[in-house]
């Protein structure tokens, strides 16, 4: 398939003007949070934000920047990756971009160095890189940013996003008890009247804490996220997941192996909640061998995919395999990754598209850091409005 009849299947502006890379600059931030994280993986109460951003320069002697966010954590608990890795990462694909080895990848391009013109070519200068594919998002996401502004029109416009409101919830991480966190989820059903609740779980706060919630809120929509904390050839836990079922969940995310696909759809077949997979899908691929296997071992109306555009390694990809979803009837949704308010923006611009039809994490308890980068996009009953600026539209944008 051709490059412009891909990008039109998938509805994506296909740029064909000349882009010369002038300079690439990495802004680097240490962001405390409001409310320290906790998942099963660990808990944390800041992290370290990397903004690529790319002047381009075109025929007509106009530049753009554009900008993008890096949102890895702060040691490779969730995957692979952390703040240092991204680092190192960024300095490969600022080589390829500028035609220098990687000892000598300064931001500055070499004088004869080609243009890039739509996002295949773009992506191409670093493709052979393996992995790293936060730092991968965090310059696709400075492209698209110019393209948009170069073309005065918003990231969604680019990406043939049709919503102008995307539903929204929220992601509340473990808790000292179940009282305080049916503190926190009354405040966000009726404070801030989100669209869902996303609980994080793990073995010994799970099943006393779901059941609190649903005696409490009993048609409140409602899924769990394991982030990979239990073992699927377990008895014991097995038999915990399956008590899930009582709870009448909309979903739980990621129960097994963060590098699994196989068990998850053998091992539990016998749920009737549907399985969400988050860490193991890495890139369309891995979406359809899920589908294949959820196919053969249960059924395609029990498996979820949650899209993290970080985890798959740019926009391009994560919009692939919300198309892929889209097409074997498979439910979609964008994760979070306790990004800034650009990433956040990024991932509303994202959820415009159709395919994207369950509620996202772009809702949190309290502003996410002390300070952010930028205003978030206007939040009101459940759902965010796509912002109408060009770029990314973000307000009071300062990443320095």
């Amino acid at each position: 398939m051709g490059r412009f009849n891909e990008l039109k299947i998938l509805n994506i502006f296909e740029n064909s003007k000349p882009m010369f890379v002038e300079r690439i600059i990495i802004h680097k931030r240490k962001m405390t949070l409001t409310i320290p994280f906790e998942a099963s993986f660990g808990k944390f109460d800041s992290l370290i934000r990397l903004f690529p951003e790319i002047v381009f320069k075109f025929e007509n002697g106009e530049t753009v920047s554009g900008m993008g966010e890096c949102s890895p954590l702060t040691a490779p608990w969730y995957d692979s990756e952390c703040h240092r890795t991204t680092e190192i990462g960024l300095k490969f694909i600022i080589a390829c971009l500028t035609g220098k080895n990687y000892e000598d990848a300064d931001g500055y391009p070499l004088i004869k160095i080609e243009p890039v013109t739509d996002i295949f070519s773009f992506i191409s200068r670093y493709k052979w890189i393996v992995g790293h594919n936060i730092a991968k998002t965090g310059i696709e996401g400075a492209y698209w940013d110019a393209l948009a502004k170069f073309n005065s029109v918003p990231v969604s416009a680019i990406w043939g996003g049709i919503r102008k409101k995307v539903e929204t919830g929220t992601s509340i991480g473990i808790q000292a008890s179940p009282d305080d966190l049916i503190k926190k989820i009354d405040h966000a059903v009726n404070k801030l009247k989100v669209a869902r609740v996303k609980i994080k779980v793990k073995p010994g706060k799970d099943i006393s804490y779901v059941e609190r919630i649903r005696n409490s809120f009993p048609d409140l929509p409602l899924q769990v996220d394991a982030n990979a904390a239990y073992n699927l050839f377990d008895t014991k836990h097995l038999s915990t997941l399956k008590e899930m079922d009582n709870f009448d969940l909309t979903m739980i995310e990621q129960p097994g192996r963060n590098d699994d696909i196989i068990d998850h759809a053998r091992q539990l077949a016998m749920l009737k909640t549907p399985i969400c997979m988050d860490e193991s899908i890495l890139s369309t691929d891995n979406t359809r061998h899920a589908i294949d296997l959820w196919r053969q071992y249960s059924t395609i109306e029990k498996l979820i995919i949650n899209v993290k555009p970080p985890r798959v390694g740019g926009y391009l990809e994560a919009i692939k395999i919300a198309k892929l979803c889209n097409e074997n009837g498979v439910s979609v949704w964008c994760g979070g990754m306790l990004e800034s308010a650009l990433g956040k923006t990024a991932n509303v611009h994202f959820s415009s598209r159709d395919e994207i039809n369950l509620p996202g994490d772009h809702v949190s308890q309290a502003p996410y850091f002390l300070e952010d980068v930028g205003d978030s996009p206007h939040y009101e009953d459940g759902k965010i409005t796509v912002p109408k600026g060009i770029g990314w539209g973000i307000r009071n944008l300062n990443v320095k």
